[in-house]
């Protein structure tokens, strides 16, 4: 038995309740050993990411004795964590900086290399990822670790299908497949029959895509994996549903649903595939029939985003329906839930927060307990006192700044995006879309339709990004212009000008910067102008800048318009001050009664 500290005793004897303080700390952050940690990892690992992290945070604070190779682990994991919860870029930073560690442990080292991989295929940094797989693949075959060379070989087939090289991918995945046929990897084997199916798909080979779903749905149903056979049953059916063979599809998507019903699966695929098939058969009733079926669903396992997918799928059907009041209602839903899930995401984020704070306030506790213990000179000296005290103002200072910095930036942004969303503009939407649909142009009513629902969807996934890349921006842009040419009957005109020299896939810029000086333009520069609107944006490049300049011909700008308690001007500045490159100093602003010109610059990231 370990001997127990004299400080241990003296606080158990005259502090109690300081003592029962640390030892409830101690076992509900670490436990008392190391299987007791480890079997609290393993069980974190698989709840919420935001816990595991504040795990991760307290257990290594707490237990300083663990061994190197064994905090390199917990990292790794923790940056699986962020991944999962906050995007690839926090990861791949953590990744990049624990990758050396692991080398002590060549499996674990390995793997965090397709990891990097795979984030760096999220982020459409291309060469970075087919360097990483490569490197992992070379490691594997060196260590003889046949499964992690079947992984090389996927992360690489992913690599080739996201540049659409087929042919590449394929041969990728015919060596991820020999490899676990001499294992007997029954799971990756159905997993890899189930990505060369997606591969022929593309290829438009429906017939050997469906040999492989074949294949797939075989080993599942060998070694009763419900999961694995309810999915081989709908991707036979989104087969056939791309060939066009839509009874075929429907009987399916069927015995999906009856496999989930029979072994209690919760999965509204099933559902929203039957839906789609009779939306596109123009079956509208039976189309929102199972949508519905899906959304309960949905709603019992609180998955926003597919609620929300579902919404919109059963907004398209109502307008379709010519059901306008539906559509309404729908589109309220969507809103409401578009709402909430950007509350839940900034949960999330403030629960972290509340969990390191936790943490800092623990902190606090133990060292006033060292304060009580004056006695004990060689533990708690004057000078680490002060060290210690120092270290805690300037980390809560900081984080402060932080947390100040980070409210105010989403407030800013959110800003933005609902002034592009108003009820007023969706409704003005609506109605022009309804003026076509009347005016008995299906054709047209479906294009405007399209946008329009583009537009919604392009704003919901901005809502939660600091940067973008300005070929979406752009992209937004137009899909805002077309919509606004359809509210004002063709009242204006516009142009997008990029120079040659501008990437727009690789810059990347706040989103909807630009958006809000084009709608002054339309929304007052052009009010009661008696000849046609013109906006012209011309994007260029000057050295490390990216230059944008946008002109109008209205009749000018006295007042830009207001957004609650923010000047628009004021938004738009603050928002490039937050960023810390002093971008909002080249701003320039020139109206007059024949016009308007802004002028800014943005440091290139």
């Amino acid at each position: 038995m370990n001997k127990i500290p004299k400080i241990v005793l003296l606080l158990k004897k005259f502090y109690p309740k300081v003592f029962l303080l640390i030892a409830l700390l101690s076992m509900s952050v670490t436990g008392n050993s190391q299987d007791s940690y480890q079997e609290q990892l393993k069980l974190k690992r698989q709840g919420a990411p935001t816990e595991l992290i504040i795990f991760v945070d307290s257990l290594l604070y707490y237990n300083r004795h663990i061994p190197k190779d064994e905090v390199a682990e917990i990292e790794y994991y923790q940056a699986l964590a962020y991944i999962n919860s906050f995007g690839h870029k926090k990861g791949l930073k953590m990744l990049n900086n624990l990758l050396k560690r692991l080398e002590n442990n060549p499996h674990l080292h390995i793997e965090a290399l397709l990891q990097q991989s795979n984030s760096n295929v999220n982020l459409k940094n291309f060469t970075e990822a087919t360097s990483q797989a490569l490197e992992a693949l070379n490691l594997a075959k060196k260590h003889g670790f046949k499964d992690l060379i079947a992984a090389s070989n996927s992360a690489l087939s992913l690599l080739h299908y996201s540049n659409n090289d087929y042919l590449n991918a394929l041969a990728y995945l015919n060596n991820s497949l020999k490899l676990q046929k001499e294992e007997n990897d029954s799971i990756g084997l159905s997993s890899t029959f189930n990505n060369i199916a997606v591969l022929y798909k593309n290829m438009f080979d429906f017939q050997t895509a469906l040999e492989y779903n074949k294949k797939s749905l075989a080993i599942s149903l060998a070694i009763d994996d419900f999961i694995g056979i309810g999915k081989s049953y709908s991707n036979i059916g989104r087969i056939y549903e791309a060939s066009n063979e839509h009874q075929k599809a429907l009987e399916y998507y069927q015995q999906a649903l009856e496999n989930n019903k029979a072994h209690d699966i919760l999965n509204s695929i099933p559902y929203r595939n039957i839906g789609e098939v009779y939306y596109n058969l123009k079956n509208y009733t039976e189309a929102q029939k199972y949508n519905l079926q899906g959304l309960e669903i949905e709603k019992q396992l609180k998955n926003l985003p597919k609620i929300l997918l579902i919404y919109s799928a059963m907004l398209n059907t109502a307008i379709k329906e010519k059901d306008f009041e539906k559509a309404f209602e729908y589109q309220k839903k969507i809103e409401e839930i578009s709402h909430v899930n950007t509350v839940h995401a900034n949960e999330e984020k403030i629960k972290m927060l509340e969990g390191q704070y936790k943490l800092y306030k623990g902190q606090q506790e133990l060292r006033q307990i060292q304060k009580i213990n004056t006695k004990n000179k060689i533990i708690f000296g004057t000078v680490s006192t002060l060290l210690l005290l120092a270290f805690l103002f300037t980390y809560q200072r900081y984080k402060n700044r932080a947390l100040r910095i980070e409210k105010e930036k989403l407030y800013l942004e959110q800003s933005v995006l609902r002034s592009q969303m108003n009820p007023h503009f969706i409704f003005n939407a609506l109605s022009a879309i309804q003026s076509s649909l009347l005016d008995n142009e299906p054709l047209k009513s479906a294009a405007h339709l399209s946008r329009f629902a583009k537009l919604i969807r392009q704003n919901f996934d901005f809502i939660n990004q600091k940067t973008i890349p300005l070929q979406e921006e752009v992209d937004a842009l137009t899909n805002y212009l077309k919509t606004q040419q359809l509210r004002f009957d063709g009242k204006f005109e516009y142009k997008i000008n990029i120079s040659t020299d501008v990437d727009s896939t690789l810059i990347e810029i706040p989103p909807l910067i630009i958006q809000p000086f084009v709608e002054n333009a339309i929304e007052h520069g052009f009010k009661n102008i008696q000849y046609k609107g013109q906006i012209t944006l011309n994007i260029s490049r000057n050295e490390h800048y990216i230059c944008y300049e946008i002109h109008d011909n209205g009749i000018g700008l006295s007042e830009i318009k207001k957004d609650k308690k923010l000047h628009a001007i004021d938004i738009f500045k603050k928002r490039l001050k937050l960023i810390g490159n002093g971008d909002e100093k080249t701003f320039k602003m020139e109206s007059s009664p024949n016009g308007t010109i802004i002028k800014f610059w943005i440091k290139e990231a």
